[in-house]
């Protein structure tokens, strides 16, 4: 059993009309800088609105309950795709650089796939979450490439993210399933305001049958809570 949100379908839909109203009108260099801050603007619009699960084909019949019902659905997503692109534009992420793109490469064979690795920065004083500084996870003192661009390494920690970092690294090839190896991580943090912190970790992965790109609850490191000194 696979469990669809067909307002996932239906918004991912409206954003490739949206791309193909876009070709005619925009330089292939800009149009090529819109496609890829498109994965952006669906996160915002699906995060704004009510998702709408089914099971099974029967579930495709919420869609013609009501017409009128349906047409404004589709004006209010029509809205929130032009609120999410001015907002996502707006921004200027790093990543939105196609210089910088990271291609994972094949997706098929045998794989060491990461989990996401996520944890909490304090300041040892006064115990409060640590903001404007860079996070980088190395490994034998050299930068880990993550999964794709939008997971940046370093992370930048910023005021309403609550000392919290991410990072998903990029998957690494294996011969065969079954097959488990052992990496030896390490978190550097430096910053003008506090002293210079290394923490490491280890890391068991387990051969998998191809590129794991999308998110798993139970693969999820959570590394234990930091605490940097400020500097006198």
């Amino acid at each position: 059993m696979r469990i669809h949100n067909l307002l996932e379908e239906i918004v991912l839909e409206k954003i490739n009309d949206f791309l193909k109203e876009y070709h005619n009108k925009k330089p292939a260099d800009e149009l090529a800088l819109v496609e890829e801050y498109m994965p952006d603007v669906a996160c915002y619009v699906l995060n704004r609105i009510d998702p709408v699960y089914v099971v099974s084909g029967r579930g495709l019949a919420y869609l013609d309950i009501d017409y009128l019902e349906k047409m404004q659905r589709d004006a209010d997503l029509v809205t929130l795709i032009h609120q999410g692109i001015e907002r996502v534009t707006t921004v200027h992420r790093p990543h939105y650089d196609k210089k910088k793109s990271v291609k994972i490469g094949p997706v098929k064979g045998n794989f060491f796939n990461f989990p996401i690795i996520k944890g909490r920065i304090f300041n040892s004083l006064n115990f409060e979450p640590v903001f404007d500084l860079d996070v980088e996870l190395l490994e034998k003192q050299a930068h880990v490439t993550m999964i794709e661009e939008t997971w940046p390494n370093p992370c930048r920690i910023v005021a309403n993210t609550a000392g919290n970092f991410y990072f998903w690294p990029r998957p690494l090839p294996a011969q065969a399933i079954g097959e488990r190896i052992r990496r030896e991580l390490e978190l550097a943090v430096r910053s003008d305001r506090f002293e210079e912190m290394r923490h490491f970790f280890t890391v068991e992965l387990d051969a998998e049958e191809g590129v794991i790109d999308y998110f798993r609850v139970n693969k999820i490191l959570t590394l234990k809570d930091l605490y940097l000194v400020p500097k006198e």
